[in-house]
């Protein structure tokens, strides 16, 4: 797609500036600047900088497009041809612990709210991951090949958790290792680089911000994200603000249906 072969191009470097100046705020932030938002996540001033940075270029490149940005809410029209998901700091929790699972992540919808791009980078862990559904996904500027077939499920395989899944599963009947870093966007993404994590599971307290870049990336793998009663992810419910309505699981299909027969729901 042209449309997004441009947003590729055109928000790299503008990303990566965004993860530079992230960094440099995490490298002099103290434990005393984390604030609590109303539904209890942490908020920094780095949050609002980086936001601010990317929010601003998208605004004057792409002044047809709606922009949702987790900080500030702006308006939103239907049936624009395109939309971004800004999330400037994805895992801001650990990042203002000083931690290294954080990434920026910029997300391109079409029309109909289906991702088609995107863009995480994560300078602590030096991974930088881009793609659109029409062309190659790069991992630090390199094509990275279509994941192998997964192994079944065993006692080495890794899933990637938020951290209050606990609240929502009980995992007891998952034979293999539970890991959490502190990024949506990463967890969604990592078991298209790392074979040993078979999938991910995140919600449903999940935002838009949080998720779109990481769909596109595992769309343009041949791969889809879809909530953990197997329907697929409906963006509209997410435009105000709100949050998934269910676990958005990622991983191969047969990862997936497995899972989602041995995962229980908590009363």
């Amino acid at each position: 797609m042209q449309e997004t072969n441009a947003f590729i191009q055109d928000i790299l470097i503008h990303v990566k500036a965004a993860g530079a100046l992230a960094l440099k705020e995490q490298r002099r932030l103290d434990f005393s600047d984390r604030h609590y938002k109303a539904d209890e996540s942490v908020v920094t001033e780095a949050d609002r900088k980086v936001e601010d940075l990317l929010y601003q270029h998208i605004a004057a490149h792409h002044p047809a497009a709606n922009i949702i940005t987790e900080e500030s809410r702006h308006p939103f029209a239907p049936g624009k041809l395109l939309t971004f998901a800004v999330d400037p700091i994805d895992g801001t929790d650990v990042f203002s612990q000083g931690m290294p699972g954080w990434c920026v992540s910029v997300g391109l919808l079409d029309r109909d709210l289906v991702p088609v791009a995107g863009v995480i980078f994560a300078p602590r862990l030096d991974l930088l991951l881009a793609a659109d559904v029409g062309g190659p996904l790069t991992l630090n500027g390199s094509r990275l090949p279509a994941p192998n077939p997964p192994d079944p499920i065993s006692v080495r395989s890794n899933l990637m958790v938020t951290s209050r899944i606990h609240k929502t599963l009980d995992l007891s009947a998952y034979v293999g290792k539970i890991r959490g870093i502190g990024s949506a966007a990463l967890h969604l993404a990592y078991p298209l680089i790392y074979p040993a994590v078979i999938g991910a599971l995140e919600g449903p307290g999940a935002h838009i911000w949080d998720v779109a870049a990481a769909h596109a990336i595992n769309r343009a793998q041949g791969r889809d994200l879809v909530y953990l009663n197997g329907e697929p992810i409906d963006y509209a419910t997410m435009l105000d603000g709100g949050p998934a309505r269910d676990v958005i699981m990622s991983g191969a299909e047969p990862i997936v249906e497995t899972l989602r027969d041995v995962l229980r729901r908590l009363e």
